[in-house]
C-alpha cells in the first residue's frame, strides 16, 4: 500500500499537523487502525505529564526538532537545522575547565532525550543527556552549572545543577 503525507487537525490545541507518510506505514507495520488526533506537541506533554500547551502549538512537524508550519523544513545546504552537517563541524578543541562552570540551556531535544547548554564566559556548546537533567525541571534560557568532559563528539556534561 502506497501512503502520502497528509495535515490533520490536533484535537487539543487546533492547530493542524502532517501524519507523514513514514509515520502511516509505521503505524500500519504496528497494526493501529486509527490516525494520531494530537499534534506531536500534545502528545510529548500527555506522555510525560506536563502542562498541555495552550492554544495553537508550533508543530515539530518532522519529529526532527524543526518546527514548522506544514512540511519539514531544509536549508540550501539540506540540513534540518541550518547549520552544515554535523560531518562537517569541527568539535571544540579548546581548554575544558575541571570545576562547574555556568552555563544557559539553548535547547531541548523535543522528546526531551537531551539538550544543549552554552557555556557562556568561552562561548562553546556542551551536549547534555537527558538522565542529567530529566527530574530537574530545567526549560529552555534556564541558567545552570555544568562539570565538562571531552568526548569524540565534543564536549558534554558529566553533572548538572539548577541554578536558583
Amino acid at each position: 500500500m502506497s501512503y502520502a503525507d497528509k495535515e490533520i487537525a490536533c484535537r487539543e490545541c487546533g492547530g493542524r499537523f502532517v501524519f507523514t507518510a513514514g509515520e502511516q506505514e509505521f503505524y500500519a507495520s504496528k497494526g493501529f487502525t486509527n490516525e494520531p488526533t494530537r499534534c506531536p506537541a500534545q502528545r510529548r506533554a500527555r506522555k510525560h505529564g506536563a502542562p498541555l500547551p495552550a492554544g495553537p502549538c508550533q508543530h515539530d512537524v518532522s519529529g526532527t526538532g524543526v518546527v514548522t508550519s506544514g512540511a519539514a523544513a531544509r536549508s540550501a545546504t539540506g540540513s534540518l537545522q541550518g547549520g552544515p552537517p554535523r560531518a562537517s563541524r569541527t568539535p571544540y578543541s579548546g581548554r575544558l575547565p575541571s570545576d562547574p562552570i555556568p552555563a544557559r540551556v539553548l535547547r531541548i531535544d523535543p522528546a526531551g532525550r537531551f539538550l544543549f547548554a552554552r557555556v557562556e564566559p568561552d562561548g562553546f556548546d556542551v551536549y547534555v543527556h537527558h538522565s542529567l537533567f530529566r527530574d530537574a525541571g530545567v526549560r529552555e534560557g534556564d541558567q545552570v552549572r555544568l562539570l565538562v568532559e571531552a568526548s569524540d563528539r565534543g564536549p558534554r556534561a558529566r553533572a548538572l545543577w539548577v541554578e536558583p
